[in-house]
């Protein structure tokens, strides 16, 4: 699974990760059956492989609250709207 490294904020009140940017930085995974590997091993634009990737998280900071969206919404459930 090629890993692709992304830098965000982490909110304790609601668990939430919200991503600000990512990196350019990948941990290529090198498996032949992976579409994002470079080892990749069918050149068809259309071969039936998946691409297999997954998101490296890296905390730049850390809220004691819920992020925005969830606060919007607990206002909304609130409010009854």
């Amino acid at each position: 699974m090629c890993r692709y490294e992304v830098f965000g904020d982490w909110y304790r009140g609601c668990s939430h990760f919200v991503m600000s940017y990512y990196s350019g930085v990948v941990e290529d995974c090198e498996h032949p059956l992976c579409k994002g590997s470079k080892a990749h091993t069918h050149k068809a634009p259309n071969c039936p492989c998946e691409k297999y990737e997954q998101d490296d998280r890296r905390i730049v900071n850390m809220f004691h609250q819920a992020c925005e969206d969830c606060r919007s919404a607990e206002f909304a459930r609130r409010v009854g709207r």
